[in-house]
């Protein structure tokens, strides 16, 4: 649990330094705010009763403050007997890598609410989660958004997904 702890500090102390606090656009304007939807895979290790590989889709908002960009996120699959419902809050850095393209670096804690194949309960259980991802431009307020997200706990698991996402800026 220690490990956990020393590297969910590490890894928020990276989102902050690396990439800083804030986008050009959440300085300039008050804040980002992104809503995306989502499909992929979620790929299980060590959860019981979920073993097989999940078709999985979901969205995300996005609301940038002066302290970053806070994002929430749902995630749900039903298939292999399994339902899977998954809720997450990240702390969110972004970073420019050339004109149309930046990378995001995020994390935080997640609640996760799933029925395992097999069971007729549903559990409930908490984790973290840390990821990354790749945007790339498409139209004005369009971009194509592909992640790489770990999940622990319960178990862990890996989620490789890719979606749309819109961007527009709020004054606050």
């Amino acid at each position: 649990m220690k490990r956990l702890a020393s590297f969910s500090l590490c890894f928020l102390f990276a989102a902050f330094s690396f990439f800083g606090a804030e986008t050009a656009c959440a300085q300039s304007e008050g804040g980002t705010r992104d809503v995306s939807l989502f499909v992929g895979h979620m790929l299980p290790n060590q959860i019981d009763g979920v073993t097989e590989i999940l078709p999985i889709f979901g969205g995300r908002y996005t609301y940038g403050t002066s302290a970053g960009d806070f994002e929430f996120s749902l995630e749900n699959a039903h298939a292999e007997g399994v339902s899977w419902t998954s809720l997450g809050l990240s702390l969110r850095g972004e970073g420019p890598l050339a004109p149309g393209i930046s990378a995001l670096l995020y994390g935080g804690p997640s609640v996760h609410y799933f029925r395992p194949a097999g069971d007729t309960i549903r559990h409930f259980d908490f984790g973290v989660h840390f990821g990354i991802a790749g945007l790339m431009l498409v139209g004005d307020t369009l971009w194509v958004r592909s992640d790489l997200k770990f999940l622990g706990g319960p178990g862990t698991a890996l989620y490789l997904n890719i979606g749309l996402m819109f961007r527009t800026s709020g004054g606050n």
